[in-house]
């Protein structure tokens, strides 16, 4: 099955996250995104995590000149996916979504970039190709050529070139070996050596619509457009304050014909471009990511034009809206052209890899005088040290010493003027680590998909939920916790001696096992969930209105929208009537944490999302005041969650964040478990509390609450019980302390009650109601407590009228 479709308001975050749902739970072999702009902590944020967790080999590919990113906000490029540039005389612009399985495929051809504006907030168009069965799309093998021919026409390092041939490659096999399919329909169009103008069928037509956000200030685009088709009636769209153009331009360019001018309205910014016609009762459109520029529409990229990339298809629906006021052309006023800033990178660095020869960079062009190569860990200021020195007259040069993978490089290059050219930085590539990871997917997992608020509310995902876990601890017994593969493990090719590649791979395989939202919930790692508007297809923003992406020839500095990069935790709302149920089945999640014998046997990922979904239930307020049974559920989830043993053989290989989320998780429950409890008192809520903090202080003491801040959740519900930073920030502190009286002296101060103590005789003062004489206790060295004799008499008394509201002091 194949099929090609136009959509707008997309969002390729979607294709992504349809991809990870998929019933047959196919792997994705090949992610390719292209784009003007990329903005790498987006898409390491939104797209790059979830690719790769499905085994894809990744790539992400802009333009050389423009980059929406700081290099110390980088984690993945180079260790996680190959990032790459593209330079040529105009802009590299071509926006490209590739999703490639092992028998479907993805294909999405458009106007958005790899940021949140173009993947989020702005109005695009794109066209969409889903085949499955291994069948093809003749896009596909339009796609293909294109590929294969853009190192030709473009500078691109030597491995970002042989990475495009070889997806070129595959998509020709599978096009070539798939079923003929009909021909006609919508194809591809480029302009590496032909314009796109000199594309399109001659006129005349019967009417002409077109839209972009940039008019070239001249009218090139729109002259030429007019003097191919030659229509009998033009509409342009245009957005009276965010669109470019220049209203003297327009009229000259559409002077002669009969044109008006429909002015669209401006809740969002209308990034996609177009150009429909109709002739013979049939409507034709022109899409993708040419604006009405000379250097898009009339120049070739041999020429010196734009990298362009759109999609020619006949009966289409109508693109430009009816809504808008038209208006004559003879009225239009204005100019809206801001000069074209350039980012002044003269010195343009394509890329830079490492493998067991040393570290290979490459330049777009040679230069005249040497070119200084400099290397920095994660490309902050202050860290950069000199690697070596590219030769005058070449464009590449080799470096013995290999380099860390995902290592900031960056050249620098003395000018004949006394200045110094900078290029942007790019990141070292490893083709091992991002490597396509090939999996045969056998391990156990859940049979269904739950999410948290599914399970707090339908009673029978509830029960379907306990037994799956209760299944998935059967078939996981004698491991706790998905194995990552070593890095040496040639037989399934994933390769995890990096430590973001091991977390990562260690994720996508918790993802297989239990699915990705529960997943998110048991490790914090929930993604960012873009905005949300209607769509009959795809998902996008409606957040932000008026938010302009770097583009080409006239736009200036884009004022992106910043990601937030950390949300505060939001506590759930549990109706009442749903309160008894939650909690009847918290305890009933945290019973299939342990087997027969009470050993906990649950794979890790499973006894953290419990530990998380309780701590939701305690935020929500599903306990009653009176009602104390939760604690009873917080000191077996304690008990689960200790008992894991990492430098075991079962989790050799699982990543330090694995252990670094046991401990924060661990610290958060003990700081619910504590509440109104001390470690002294002789309570039971207390002895409970003291017994679950002797077996998990060593935990305790290594957390940092950064881990578990998902888990702080602000106390919004009544009822609700949590567990702020600073009382988890207390406890950890507690843990760390040496003194074997530190629970004590923290119990006694708790109750209000001041201690000191001198060579082992503590005074304690504070107001007491029938003071007895007591066996002091001291810590033994198995971690429990033993008698000690001694005399306890009242030191001290404040004079009163009774012994009740007194203030002894008891010296011990």
């Amino acid at each position: 099955m194949s099929a090609a479709q136009h959509t707008r308001f997309a969002s390729p975050v979607t294709l992504l996250r349809d991809w990870s749902e998929r019933s047959d739970q196919q792997a994705l072999h090949e992610a390719l995104f292209l784009g003007f702009t990329a903005d790498l902590p987006f898409l390491e944020k939104v797209a790059i995590p979830v690719a790769r967790g499905l085994g894809a080999r990744t790539a992400v590919i802009g333009d050389a000149a423009q980059g929406l990113y700081d290099p110390v906000d980088v984690r993945m490029a180079g260790r996680s996916y190959l990032h790459g540039l593209a330079s040529c005389r105009r802009a590299f612009h071509p926006k490209v979504v590739l999703l490639v399985g092992e028998h479907a495929c993805r294909l999405a051809v458009g106007s958005g970039n790899p940021t949140l504006s173009g993947w989020g907030a702005n109005d695009e168009l794109w066209t969409l190709v889903e085949t499955e069965d291994d069948d093809s799309h003749a896009l596909l093998a339009d796609l293909a050529d294109w590929l294969d021919a853009l190192p030709s026409a473009v500078e691109l390092a030597p491995w970002s070139a042989s990475h495009l041939t070889e997806l070129a490659a595959l998509l020709t096999e599978r096009h070539v070996n798939a079923p003929a399919g009909p021909e006609s329909g919508a194809r591809l169009l480029h302009n590496l050596q032909e314009s796109l103008l000199d594309q399109l069928p001659l006129g005349p037509v019967d009417e002409l619509h077109a839209y972009a956000p940039f008019v070239d200030e001249a009218g090139h685009a729109l002259s030429g457009l007019l003097g191919r088709l030659t229509p009998r009636r033009t509409i342009l769209g245009l957005q009276p304050r965010w669109s470019s153009y220049d209203a003297g331009a327009i009229k000259k360019a559409l002077g002669g014909f009969d044109a008006q001018i429909r002015f669209l309205e401006e809740t969002r910014m209308r990034h996609g471009k177009f150009v429909e016609w109709q002739t013979g009762g049939r409507r034709y459109a022109l899409t993708g990511s040419p604006n009405l520029t000379r250097a898009a529409l009339c120049t070739s990229t041999r020429d010196g034009g734009n990298c362009e990339l759109a999609v020619i298809a006949a009966d289409t629906a109508p693109l430009l809206p009816e809504q808008g006021r038209v208006t004559s052309l003879a009225s239009l006023t204005g100019r809206t052209i801001r000069p074209f800033q350039s980012t002044g990178h003269t010195l343009v660095l394509l890329g830079a890899k490492t493998d067991s020869e040393g570290l290979h960079v490459s330049l777009a062009h040679p230069q005249p005088l040497p070119v200084v190569i400099s290397t920095s860990p994660d490309g902050s200021p202050g860290s950069w040290t000199q690697t070596g020195t590219i030769p005058a007259g070449a464009a590449a040069c080799s470096f013995p010493l290999p380099e860390v993978p995902g290592a900031a490089v960056r050249a620098t290059c003395a000018r004949p003027d006394g200045t110094t050219a900078e290029s942007t930085v790019v990141f070292v590539y490893s083709p091992v680590h991002c490597a396509r990871r090939h999996s045969a997917d056998s391990g156990p997992r859940l049979r269904y998909d739950y999410t948290a608020q599914t399970l707090f509310a339908d009673e029978r995902a509830a029960r379907r939920f306990e037994t799956d876990l209760l299944r998935l601890r059967e078939l996981t017994a004698g491991t706790s916790a998905p194995r990552v593969s070593p890095a040496g493990d040639t037989t399934t090719g994933s390769v995890t001696s990096s430590g973001v590649d091991r977390w990562d791979a260690y994720l996508a395989d918790c993802r297989r096992m239990i699915g990705a939202p529960l997943t998110d919930l048991a490790f914090g790692t929930s993604p960012l969930d873009l905005p949300q508007a209607p769509s009959s297809r795809w998902i996008v923003s409606a957040v932000t209105l008026g938010v302009r992406e770097d583009d080409e020839e006239h736009e200036d500095e884009t004022d992106e929208v910043d990601l937030p990069t950390t949300s505060e935790p939001l506590a759930p709302y549990v109706a009442p009537e749903q309160r008894a149920r939650c909690r009847a089945w918290a305890q009933r999640w945290v019973a299939t944490l342990t087997g027969p014998d009470g050993s906990a046997t649950a794979p890790v990922p499973v006894r953290l999302l419990v530990a998380n979904l309780y701590a939701q239930l305690l935020a929500a307020g599903v306990w009653d005041e009176q009602d104390q049974s939760w604690r009873d559920g917080l000191s077996r989830l304690l008990e689960a969650l200790r008992s894991e043993d990492l430098a075991g053989e079962a989790d050799h290989d699982a990543p330090p964040e694995t252990r670094r989320r046991l401990d924060a998780v661990a610290a958060v429950v003990m700081t619910l478990l504590v509440q109104d409890a001390t470690f002294s008192g002789g309570g039971e809520h207390d002895v409970l509390a003291a017994h679950a903090w002797h077996g998990s202080k060593a935990m305790i003491a290594r957390a940092e609450p950064a881990e578990a801040e998902d888990l702080m959740i602000p106390p919004e519900r009544a009822l609700a019980r949590v567990a702020p930073w600073s009382e988890v920030d207390r406890l950890i502190a507690l843990a760390q302390e040496d003194d074997p009286y530190a629970e004590a002296i923290e119990g006694l101060t708790a109750a209000g009650w001041s201690v000191a103590g001198e060579d082992g005789l503590w005074e304690i003062t504070g107001s007491f109601g029938n003071p007895f004489r007591s066996w002091p206790r001291r810590p033994n060295d198995s971690g429990g407590t033993t008698p000690t004799a001694c005399s306890c008499e009242p030191a001290a008394r404040t004079a009163g009228p009774s012994w009740h509201g007194r203030t002894p002091t008891w010296s011990c």
